[in-house]
């Protein structure tokens, strides 16, 4: 429990804050934002001890791999929301049994490539985000590089970007 409340402590930024400079992302950032406007799976709903133990793609190319097509939905702890350098708000979810992985929602000035549907969701979601101890959490499987990311799966899987999200009550 004491991690808990030094990730809670670390979330500094309030979810609408708006951070001192506002740039996108870089690293296969039309994936991350969905702006290659790919064709998605239907919503998934599975845990995050499913998702953390998918296997790391040996490499990551600048294109969407398959796994990537994917949506999924958990159910978790938000336990960290804090804005990132590319003005996604990073946000780390974790499970009963505390294993942890990263959900991203970036923003909607970030998205211009995607489609209508999808910036819409996007924003919904993100304007919902923020710490709570009981979530749901809808959004696209994507792999990242690891760089020392605070609440990294071992597999550095993510949902990325979020479509959806829901504090529960109880």
């Amino acid at each position: 429990m004491a991690a808990v409340t030094t990730l809670i402590a670390l979330a500094t930024s309030p979810a609408h804050a708006t951070p001192t400079r506002a740039t996108c992302g870089v690293e296969r950032w039309t994936v991350k934002t969905l702006q290659d406007r790919p064709r998605l799976l239907p919503v998934k709903n599975t845990t995050i001890r499913y998702l953390v133990t998918r296997p790391a793609p040996a490499s990551l190319p600048y294109t969407r791999l398959p796994f990537e097509r994917h949506v999924f939905r958990v159910t978790a702890a938000v336990i960290l929301v804090r804005h990132e350098a590319g003005d996604d708000l990073h946000v780390v979810l974790v499970d009963g049994s505390g294993r942890t992985m990263i959900a991203e929602a970036p923003a909607p000035s970030c998205t211009g490539g995607a489609t209508p549907t999808r910036r819409a969701q996007m924003a919904s979601a993100r304007a919902a985000v923020r710490v709570c101890s009981r979530a749901r959490v809808t959004g696209v499987a994507f792999f990242d590089f690891f760089h020392g990311q605070t609440g990294v799966a071992p597999n550095a899987i993510e949902l990325h970007p979020v479509l959806g999200f829901r504090c529960l009550l109880g």
